[in-house]
């Protein structure tokens, strides 16, 4: 129905999922079918694309609590929305997440909406009753029984050929799905009598979990979703669900919270970027001090940073890109780039403010003379990264925004600092002029 082939293999499963690395759950209640698309240099269909036309396609059939449609993602297995909640009773936190499933499949742009605390087949929870146990019966005893009728006693092993074959006596597979017959099966007491199954014991349907997981100390459950970039981002929509829908069942349920996954690695790395950052200027600095021999040079020099700064955001808002971690990796290798120009500029003025010229024609000598150095530099690397930003193929995805980064900037920042960094010297200068009859006044007196 998208027009070209797509599908390269296709393999499904029963009674198991497939998981991201090949591992998965398992159990009769489960299925899953995994596809292998031809290389996406080959279509012109998106992953996006189709997983899109694939749930519009795909009806719910009665029974089915769950379908869940993703595409494989690179690096580490982390969704894109991970919310985890935690307490200490289980049903609570089913129910919470339950409700926050609700919410997000309300906001647009999100699908595959999860949790991994899903409910299990329904169970029969039996109890004695005091008749049982008056009778001499055991828990013990009574699993033993209900074991054997349900999955056999092993009574022999038959050697064919180079396989060994076991014999196992149980109940019919017709009685072993019938509730009736479980109540009429005779259970042997203690004296060889036999009784009703009915007769000794109680009990309840219950449906629980397939498995409860913990985190620090306390029952947990995340609940994960996906999130189509061009429809939406993660930031945004945690940032809502942070303000009103989180806290919100935090209060009803008795719950705690906390954002995990991509959103839990994202605030980790920007906290160890900032440390980065600030020791990168520090460094950018001192070498500025060394090369200009002045302590208020540099800081004019290192407004290009900023520079360079608003051409990356310009750009990744023209090419609809999201700002990532690559992006801010970028930025870093930007911000070494852009200085650069502006130490050819300023490295020209100050030769030639020493040979005698005033700040002005200082200032148009150097701007006009480092012009096709600069413009030449910038160009060199803007050709050489900008085939890489409309690359299509899948590893070229990974490199597009800090592409995009180092591009925008550096162009937005060649010919400003062309301008910004002449005037804000001139301004710099000027202060001193001004400063330096009053300081001299002053040691006279």
């Amino acid at each position: 129905s998208l027009g070209e082939p797509l599908v390269k293999t296709a393999v499904s499963r029963m009674s198991a999922t497939i998981g991201s690395s090949g591992s998965g759950a398992s159990g009769d209640q489960l299925a899953s079918i995994m596809l292998e698309l031809v290389p996406s240099e080959q279509r012109s269909v998106r992953n996006e694309a189709l997983i899109a036309k694939w749930r519009e396609l795909t009806p719910m059939p009665a029974g089915l609590e769950n379908l869940s449609i993703s595409s494989r993602q690179s690096g580490p297995p982390n969704r894109d929305l991970t919310v985890r909640l935690s307490g200490n009773n289980s049903e609570s936190l089913k129910n919470a997440a339950l409700s926050l499933q609700e919410t997000l499949r309300a906001v647009s742009g999100v699908g595959d909406v999860a949790d991994d605390l899903p409910y299990g087949r329904e169970q029969l929870i039996y109890r004695l009753t005091p008749t049982g146990e008056a009778l001499g019966l055991t828990t013990e005893s009574l699993s033993r029984q209900l074991r054997a009728a349900f999955d056999g006693n092993l009574v022999q092993r038959v050697q064919v050929g180079q396989d060994e074959l076991e014999v196992r006596v149980l109940l019919p597979r017709a009685e072993r799905e019938r509730l009736d017959v479980l109540e009429r099966l005779n259970i042997r007491l203690a004296s060889g009598e036999f009784v009703p199954l009915s007769t000794v014991v109680s009990w309840e349907s219950r449906r629980g979990f397939e498995a409860l997981r913990h985190a620090q100390g306390q029952l947990a459950v995340e609940v994960t979703a996906d999130v189509d970039k061009a429809l939406n981002n993660s930031r945004s929509i945690l940032a809502e669900l942070q303000k009103q829908a989180l806290p919100e069942l935090a209060q009803r349920y008795g719950i705690a919270y906390s954002l995990e996954g991509s959103s839990a690695d994202q605030r980790e790395t920007m906290q160890d970027m900032k440390t980065g950052l600030m020791i990168g200027l520090l460094l950018i600095y001192l070498i500025l001090v060394w090369i200009l021999s002045s302590w208020s040079w540099p800081l004019v020099v290192m407004t290009a940073i900023p520079l360079g700064l608003t051409g990356a955001i310009f750009g990744h808002w023209l090419l609809g890109i999201d700002l990532t971690l690559l992006s801010m990796f970028g930025l870093f290798g930007l911000a070494g780039i852009v200085v650069n120009n502006a130490i050819i500029l300023v490295s020209l003025f100050s030769e030639l403010h020493a040979k005698g010229l005033g700040l002005h024609e200082a200032f148009v000598e150097a701007a006009t003379g480092r012009l096709r150095a600069v413009i030449l530099t910038s160009l060199t690397t803007i050709g050489g990264l900008t085939p890489l930003m409309f690359e299509s193929s899948l590893q070229a995805q990974f490199l597009i925004p800090m592409a995009a980064s180092i591009v925008f900037g550096l162009a937005f920042s060649a010919l400003l600092v062309l301008f910004f960094i002449p005037a804000l010297l001139s301004i710099l200068e000027g202060f001193k002029e001004r400063f330096k009859p009053h300081q001299s006044a002053v040691e006279g007196t």
